[in-house]
């Protein structure tokens, strides 16, 4: 783990397998930079960081990769995109906004709005079979970062699953989407209260 939390990538793939996957990284980055132009993207190839984030300085707005996740075994192309179209809907996928970083869609609606629109935007007829390919992929990987975590996240893999599928067929957000964002403020406000004032 690194310092903030984020997990590390314990080991690294033979230089031509690595290239083949640092080309194919750079194309998905690539299509989504051309089809939302207003959001700059970043590869971070030599970080060893198993994530990806949106953020925002100013009125720049950004997705950063970071080598670990795009090396990373358990996804490929589909996860790669659907991960790319959920960091792209922290900035367009609207509200609900996180409770804490009130610029951003909050994860659940950006898993939504990836499903919904991100991933048809960048790739038509295509998306709903790459979403859910990729639904798949990201629940593996998601599923390895929590086994043995004493941290539990935002949303469990069953409600983004959900999420996502209902976002790739064409559906209304699911009702765990709500609930988990409900969820997460009852958190917030626990948190809050038992927390002393300085």
């Amino acid at each position: 783990m690194t310092f903030l939390g984020w997990p590390t990538e314990h080991h690294r793939h033979s230089n031509r397998t690595e290239a083949r996957r640092k080309a194919i990284v750079l194309r998905l980055i690539d299509k989504f930079a051309e089809t939302f132009s207003e959001i700059d993207y970043d590869l971070l190839w030599d970080a060893p960081t198993i994530n990806a984030q949106a953020w925002r300085i100013g009125d720049r707005r950004g997705v950063t990769v970071y080598g670990g996740l795009a090396r990373h075994s358990a996804i490929g192309v589909p996860g790669i995109a659907l991960m790319l179209a959920h960091e792209t809907g922290h900035h367009l996928g609207g509200p609900p906004l996180d409770p804490d970083w009130r610029w951003a869609t909050w994860q659940g609606q950006a898993d939504y709005w990836a499903a919904a629109e991100g991933m048809p935007k960048v790739f038509g007829a295509k998306a709903q079979r790459l979403t859910l390919k990729g639904c798949n992929e990201m629940a593996r990987l998601h599923l390895d970062f929590f086994r043995n975590s004493e941290d539990a996240p935002e949303i469990s893999v069953e409600e983004r699953a959900a999420i996502f599928r209902a976002g790739a067929m064409g559906q209304p957000p699911p009702a765990c989407l709500q609930m988990a964002f409900e969820r997460l403020l009852q958190e917030r406000i626990s948190f809050r209260s038992a927390t002393p004032e300085n």
